[in-house]
């Protein structure tokens, strides 16, 4: 069973990210060379790592913390204490279907095993400061 914390933020953030009604999923710049395939792979591992430091500083997009958490862009701290409190939850990359690059938006089609069941998502992307970063999502059909 997830656990999903108290601060009805935290669930919101999760459910625009990783459930089935609505998923999918910073602040730092530095061009690194990771590709939008590599950003969903990243968060799969840091999800599953309880690393909330990687997902608010290097994965998520300012814009989609400072939505789905309350907090103002470029507050990591608050994303990283709400994210942090997340337990419980564990996700699989089963398959990358197909990824498309549209100047700097991409989309990952993906199917995740989320709490056992095969899940797809479409993750949103957008390249900020050459650095991809997980700006929202959604599932397929929803």
């Amino acid at each position: 069973m997830l656990r999903f914390g108290r601060s009805p933020a935290v669930r919101r953030a999760l459910a625009a990210l990783l459930l089935p009604a609505a998923l999918a999923l910073p602040a730092c710049g530095g061009g690194d060379d990771r590709d939008p395939e590599g950003v969903v792979r990243d968060f799969v591992d840091a999800t599953n790592e309880h690393d909330a430091a990687k997902l608010c500083d290097e994965l998520l997009s300012p814009e989609f913390i400072a939505k789905t958490t309350g907090a103002r862009e470029g507050d990591t701290d608050t994303c990283k204490k709400q994210l942090g409190a997340v337990r419980g939850l564990r996700l699989r990359l089963i398959e990358v279907r197909r990824t498309t690059v549209d100047g700097d938006t991409a989309k990952v089609l993906a199917v995740l095993r989320v709490d056992g069941a095969r899940q797809p998502r479409e993750f949103d992307l957008t390249r900020q400061d050459g650095d991809w970063k997980l700006a929202g999502g959604s599932t397929p059909g929803a």
